[in-house]
């Protein structure tokens, strides 16, 4: 699926996020609802993934973004496009792969959205989507180095998409399969809160006329593989989510919203 590059997985267990005990206790709380507030959506969430209180844990920048106005959102979106140097931040960091430079990967960067993913073996994975009736979704590398690092660089490489930046995976394998050799396989985390890209499109078509300008530019600008958007991961990041959900696509923001599983699907 279009969108970021990634990371590589241990042989069972956790790498980051939750232990299986943990993610089963908490999907467990509310139980599975169906969703179905996006056209062609087909994703199976709880209440608590439907809320907008997403803060990384009330990570201080992502609180500022979604309390400062507009005005500041607009002149805070201009700042770390101009400032955040990508070469630099990958040297300060150790990081061996290459940044794509776009607003929304700055954007990452600076507000320090790394939390990895769940990565769990095959066994887990499967007990944790049939014991919390999670979706299964997928998503196309184009090769074990590309998922390698999603998995465990120190810092989220997200990529770009008509929907948002992000990562984007599919309900359908086959669909993934088509946009990569290596497919991933992945469920939504308890820390997913997922927004319909229908209420993302319209909540920005609320704002003001200089925040519009604003996201329109951060989602044109930069390295653009698959087209621009409008800014709605960012915009969603504002509204509280960390997961846009297109319908066609299911678009993490965060590798946090993810679980999945170390086994390769072909």
């Amino acid at each position: 699926m279009a969108g970021g590059k990634g990371g590589r997985g241990g042989r069972g267990g956790s790498t980051g996020g939750f232990s299986l005990p943990q993610l089963l206790r908490r999907m467990g709380e509310q139980g599975p609802q169906q969703y179905s507030s996006q056209p062609g959506s087909s994703l199976t969430l709880t209440p608590e993934q439907k809320k907008g209180d997403y803060t990384d844990n009330g990570n201080p920048s992502v609180v500022k973004w979604q309390g400062q106005t507009e005005d500041k959102s607009a002149r805070f979106l201009s700042k770390i496009d101009n400032e955040t140097d990508l070469s630099k931040y990958q040297a300060q960091t150790g990081d061996k792969w290459a940044f794509y430079d776009n607003p929304f990967q700055k954007m990452v960067l600076q507000m320090g959205l790394n939390k990895p993913a769940t990565v769990l073996s095959q066994t887990d994975f499967d007990n944790y989507v049939n014991q919390t009736g999670a979706t299964r979704i997928y998503r196309g590398w184009s090769g074990a180095d590309s998922a390698d690092r999603f998995k465990t660089s120190p810092n989220s490489h997200t990529g770009n998409g008509i929907n948002g930046d992000g990562y984007y995976f599919s309900t359908d394998l086959s669909t993934a399969q088509s946009y990569g050799s290596y497919v991933m396989e992945g469920a939504l985390s308890p820390t997913a809160r997922v927004i319909s890209i229908n209420d993302v499109r319209a909540a920005i078509s609320q704002t003001s006329r200089q925040f519009k300008s604003s996201l329109s530019y951060a989602g044109s600008r930069g390295t653009r593989t698959f087209g621009p958007n409008q800014g709605d991961a960012q915009m969603a990041i504002k509204m509280g989510y960390n997961v846009i959900d297109a319908g066609w696509a299911v678009i993490p923001l965060t590798r946090d919203a993810l679980v999945v599983s170390n086994r390769r699907h072909r």
